[in-house]
């Protein structure tokens, strides 16, 4: 059913004469339905697997939300100011605030700490790809393990996220951040150099990889090992192949890790949904070591990011390793609706008409008590009323209660 039409409206935006900010939409209907269904299924298998709930502040000082923030999210963040004169921040994103509880609050207590989200997240940037200024996170972090186990455990669990979601032919592609940072000590570049290559990188343009060589007079390993870094993407022979073009001790350590990962994603069962990627390069700026996207066919953006980020806790507190991943709820929607995938019902189950009457309220309870989600049509002065509510609103099931008790189903 093609709600928004039906009503006259395009796009989740209201008719001229009551706009809303650009970037922020109504959510009704089908699509709170839908938002809030799968942010419930994916809060359920957060617990099933040890995750506690963390409930941010909407806004904080904009001092502690930058910390750890790099230059891009700090540019996308929606700032004000307090009748005190203090600069606010909205929550860009739903990690740096659980870092800051960690590190500030609950240092002293036991480790690892396992938390969840759901919630809004505010970014001023231009709507795309289905993410509007306003939109939805659910994700995970886990805080206090250092080793690949724990970075089996986020990978195992974006994966069930996408099952538990209904999602098929999903991919997580991994990348490795201290390779590429590894590079960057070998090539000893300037500043804007790095921020040269990252950006061809992150195109995945060979041929701006080319002219960066050009350009910066690159010779000798250090060139064969740019020339090569854009196909270092597959399976298992990545791995081998990037040792060919490990140029120090820092590149090396960094395929170890990715190399007895793999071995814990085969306990997991997951490497059949795992693409490695050593030319990955984005991400978050206080991302250290892994970095990884979740991506479905049809979509052409990532839905699910995350990573290893250990420094990040130490900003607030005591240092603590961790990793992490947050999905995007909006996009989640849009790949279901796009694999057909089962959608909540938003309409109730039953809708009755008739007097309101002891005796009416009282079936009513009846049915509200057996489960059933039940709407009253009071303005209904027949049955053939309720009936064609019912059938406008795809609603399955009707009564009419009057001198005697009539029922309408969906299909007659």
């Amino acid at each position: 059913m093609d709600w928004r039409k039906d009503i006259g409206l395009s796009n989740g935006h209201r008719p001229p004469g009551w706009p809303l900010p650009h970037g922020i939409i109504d959510r009704f209907w089908e699509e709170a339905a839908h938002l809030r269904a799968v942010a419930e299924t994916l809060r359920g298998v957060f617990r099933r697997w040890g995750y506690t709930e963390f409930i941010p502040p909407t806004f904080e000082y904009a001092e502690t939300l930058n910390t750890g923030a790099g230059p891009l999210l700090q540019e996308q963040m929606y700032r004000f100011f307090d009748r005190d004169g203090k600069m606010l921040v909205l929550r860009p994103d739903m990690t740096i605030p659980t870092a800051r509880l960690v590190g500030s609050k609950l240092f002293d207590q036991p480790f690892p700490q396992r938390f969840f989200y759901s919630g809004q997240v505010f970014r001023y940037n231009e709507p795309r790809a289905g993410l509007q200024r306003e939109f939805y996170q659910a994700g995970v972090e886990l805080i206090g393990v250092a080793s690949v186990e724990g970075d089996g455990e986020i990978l195992a669990l974006a994966v069930e996220s996408f099952h538990a979601l209904n999602l098929r032919d999903f991919r997580l592609v991994l990348g490795q951040m201290e390779f590429f940072r590894g590079l960057l000590d070998a090539l000893n570049l300037p500043p804007k150099a790095a921020d040269e290559l990252r950006s061809a990188l992150d195109r995945k343009s060979a041929p701006d990889v080319q002219r960066f060589i050009t350009r910066w007079g690159i010779q000798g390993p250090a060139r064969q090992a740019l020339l090569r870094l854009p196909y270092l993407h597959g399976g298992e022979d990545v791995l081998l192949q990037a040792r060919e073009i490990a140029l120090n001790a820092r590149m090396e350590a960094a395929l170890d890790r990715l190399h007895a990962l793999k071995r814990v994603l085969d306990i997991h069962g997951i490497i059949p949904y795992v693409t490695l990627d050593l030319a990955e390069v984005r991400g978050m700026a206080y991302y250290t070591d892994i970095t990884f996207e979740g991506f479905v066919p049809g979509l052409g953006v990532s839905l699910l990011s995350g990573g290893r980020y250990d420094d990040l806790v130490g900003k607030f507190g005591p240092p603590q390793p961790a990793v992490g991943f947050a999905i995007a709820l909006d996009r989640a929607l849009r790949a279901r609706e796009a694999q057909r995938a089962p959608l909540p019902r938003w309409t109730p189950d039953v809708v009755v008409g008739g007097p309101v009457t002891e005796e009416n309220l009282a079936r009513v309870d009846a049915l509200r008590h057996s489960g059933h989600s039940v709407a009253w049509l009071y303005t209904a002065t027949s049955p053939e009323e309720v009936w064609a509510y019912a059938r406008r609103l795809k609603i399955p099931r009707a009564f009419w209660y009057g001198e005697d008790i009539r029922t309408w189903e969906e299909g007659e």
